[in-house]
């Protein structure tokens, strides 16, 4: 027989019973919570991603024109020129692909030496750097000094396309240098060296 005391207390089984539903819909809520939090690091490690391929890139192409730097450094014959040569022949512009000559077997002229490393230089940037190119122009103020442009195909990741629609305007690369602009749809790194 039941006493109004014992129909306060009910039994354990039906408190459960009526709290089946909210605890489904706790769940729900919390599995919501985990989606949103799973794809925002997704968001942050692909924008990661994005930024560390940019840095490496940005490493070869200072390692690049060091490496150039280095060529020129050794061909004296075309460095010590007094006045300086003008145009210098490790002045190449954009896709220009000097012609290849061997100079490690074959005895060559200060001129072919620098078609030589140019053709090198560009090949091996070529494959160091996705869509890899160079341009090379001296400086209208020092003819000693030289500018080195070298460009690599853009990210074209989402968070890249989402970036040029924040920008009005492109960065550009500015050298004072008429011609020597980065190339659209590709990033540019800017070198001056003094050989």
């Amino acid at each position: 027989m039941l006493t109004p005391n014992s129909r306060r207390h009910r039994p354990d089984g039906a408190r459960r019973q009526r709290q089946r539903g909210i605890t489904i819909l706790e769940s729900l809520v919390a599995i919501v919570v985990l989606a949103l939090g799973i794809l925002g690091l997704a968001g942050i490690q692909t924008r990661v991603l994005a930024d560390s391929r940019t840095t490496n890139a940005r490493a070869v192409a200072v390692r690049m024109a060091e490496d150039l730097a280095e060529r020129m450094q050794f061909n004296s014959a075309i460095r010590l020129a007094n006045p300086p040569i003008n145009p210098n022949p490790y002045v190449v512009a954009w896709a220009a692909q000097p012609a290849a000559v061997d100079c490690t077997t074959n005895l060559c002229n200060p001129t072919q030496l620098a078609d030589d490393d140019l053709s090198q230089w560009k090949a091996t940037l070529g494959t160091l750097l996705p869509g890899g190119d160079a341009m090379v122009f001296q400086s209208p103020t020092d003819p000693r000094q030289f500018g080195v442009l070298i460009g690599w195909d853009a990210n074209t990741g989402a968070a890249a396309l989402a970036d040029a629609a924040t920008y009005s305007q492109p960065l550009q690369v500015v050298t004072g240098v008429a011609g020597a602009t980065c190339a659209v749809g590709q990033e540019c790194h800017l070198i001056y060296i003094l050989p």
